[in-house]
């Protein structure tokens, strides 16, 4: 049975640049050289000078493991809806301590910036978005003014209240691993990865979610970090999710994805 139907253009196709190298770090015991990548969902080269605006996400792992193109699928979601998606590799706390993931993570929106043509980004529209130690990250350039919102998921905020809230020795370990010491006898290295110490009267706009039922972050991080923003009189927005443990698959529902849209067209 032949049929002709009309098909309306509802949405851009989508085209992954993957692998991309941003920069290179030291590598094996500081002899060699390591590439660091990223990965790109973006539009379809335009004629109109159509910018979009760029969410750079980072993905989660404890900051002991990190697989940039995990949730490139479900990234999907965004760049439909308007966005240029840039997933980025920084490196775990075996390779090196904080605030090297914080280096990487600004090399990366620095390499994007100058290359913002290339892929049709507008440079003065940067969101950050990240999970758990990823969350950390989104928070961290914030706080730092390298973007113009951030939006953690569930995201360590101070780590030694995150490291004594777990009872566990591992979580201890991570914490130890990701600073170079015990967050608890060295609170100067803490307080250099701590957001909360960072925040003033000019920080960016927040977007903080977070799991009730988070046993791995518990949602007293992301509490500290709304109020200590609202103390601050910084616009900032806080969506607790029942049920939701870590890194939940709540997170990647439209209901979620549709709050996070409408959060970024609010201020960008």
């Amino acid at each position: 049975m032949k049929h002709i139907i009309e098909v309306p253009i509802q949405q851009d196709p989508l085209i992954i640049d993957s692998d991309i190298t941003y920069t290179q770090v030291p590598g094996w015991l500081g002899q060699t050289t390591r590439d660091l990548h990223l990965s790109i969902i973006r539009h379809p080269k335009r004629y109109d000078d159509r910018l979009y605006p760029v969410i750079f996400w980072f993905a989660g792992g404890a900051w002991m493991d990190v697989d940039y193109n995990v949730h490139l699928a479900n990234l999907v979601d965004y760049a439909h809806q308007g966005f240029v998606i840039v997933s980025v590799e920084y490196r775990d706390s075996n390779k090196v301590k904080f605030p090297g993931q914080l280096e990487d993570a600004q090399a990366a929106i620095n390499y994007l910036k100058k290359h913002a043509q290339d892929y049709q980004i507008d440079p003065q529209k940067i969101i950050a978005m990240g999970q758990s130690a990823g969350g950390h990250l989104a928070s961290m350039l914030g706080v730092h003014h390298n973007v113009n919102l951030a939006i953690p998921w569930y995201g360590v905020v101070d780590p030694l209240t995150t490291m004594n809230s777990n009872l566990t020795t591992s979580h201890e370990l991570i914490y130890q691993n990701f600073l170079g010491k015990r967050p608890d006898v060295s609170p100067t290295l803490n307080d250099r990865a701590n957001p909360l110490k960072f925040i003033t009267d000019k920080t960016v706009p927040f977007l903080i979610l977070h799991g009730l039922d988070d046993q791995i972050v518990p949602v007293s991080n992301s509490e500290q970090l709304y109020q200590k923003l609202l103390d601050n009189e910084v616009p900032v927005e806080m969506y607790l999710v029942r049920n939701a443990g870590h890194m939940d698959n709540r997170f990647w529902q439209p209901t979620i994805t549709n709050l996070v849209i409408n959060f970024i067209n609010q201020y960008i």
